[in-house]
């Protein structure tokens, strides 16, 4: 019998048994919209991520990298922004594009497939952007910087967390790039806030051995 890889894409969103795993590991810093495993984001780091874009009815948001765009359908249901995502894999924006529809929010968002160092978006047409976890796969990270850059209005600024890896990991198929604040700088960004996220670590580690201790429940 031939599996239909969407079908098998969203069954693992759909898994009880993973997002069980991952809120037991997270505690009280599970977010109730994230979608794991794809979406790692903690209550803190969407709160830190709201506070510092001011979400508005007002607003248009890039989300860069937006999986099943979780974060977008936050900002656009909660505050009224508009959001345009973009993600390399055409499953996770198929995913993104039906659960806008079912979010009462489709009006004010919108997805495409593409490379976030190659947008197609217009100069200066975004009031700010996102991207949780996703700079690390990105091949050239400096010319995706750039990109962001020329996408956001003059004064907007752009939020996000990532993995500094040091060297080239084979496990994820990231490469390397141990200066994001030079980077960041090179792109003629002004770095208000630069930091390790408190307690990651354990967090992740805690979660993925909770889905490997619950294989049989997610098989």
């Amino acid at each position: 019998m031939d599996l239909d890889p969407y079908r098998a894409f969203r069954s693992l969103f759909a898994s009880k048994a993973v997002r069980s795993a991952w809120a037991k590991s997270y505690g009280e810093q599970f977010w109730e919209a994230s979608e794991p495993p794809q979406s790692q984001a903690t209550v803190n780091d969407i709160k830190f991520i709201t506070q510092r874009l001011h979400p508005s009815a007002e607003t248009k948001l890039a989300d860069l990298g937006c999986g099943g765009g979780c974060v977008g359908r936050y900002f656009a249901s909660g505050f009224g922004a508009d959001v345009e995502g973009m993600d390399a894999d055409p499953l996770a924006i198929r995913m993104a594009e039906e659960l806008a529809v079912t979010s009462g929010a489709g009006h004010r968002l919108r997805f495409k497939t593409g490379d976030v160092s190659k947008t197609g978006w217009r100069d200066s047409s975004f009031d700010g952007a996102f991207s949780m976890d996703v700079l690390l796969f990105v091949a050239d990270k400096r010319a995706a910087l750039h990109e962001i850059a020329r996408i956001l209005k003059p004064g907007s600024g752009f939020v996000g967390t990532s993995w500094e890896l040091r060297s080239k990991s084979a496990a994820l198929h990231a490469p390397a790039l141990d200066d994001y604040p030079g980077a960041f700088k090179d792109a003629g960004f002004e770095i208000e806030i630069y930091e390790e996220i408190g307690n990651w670590r354990r967090l992740l580690t805690d979660a993925i051995s909770a889905v490997v201790a619950s294989e049989d429940a997610i098989r």
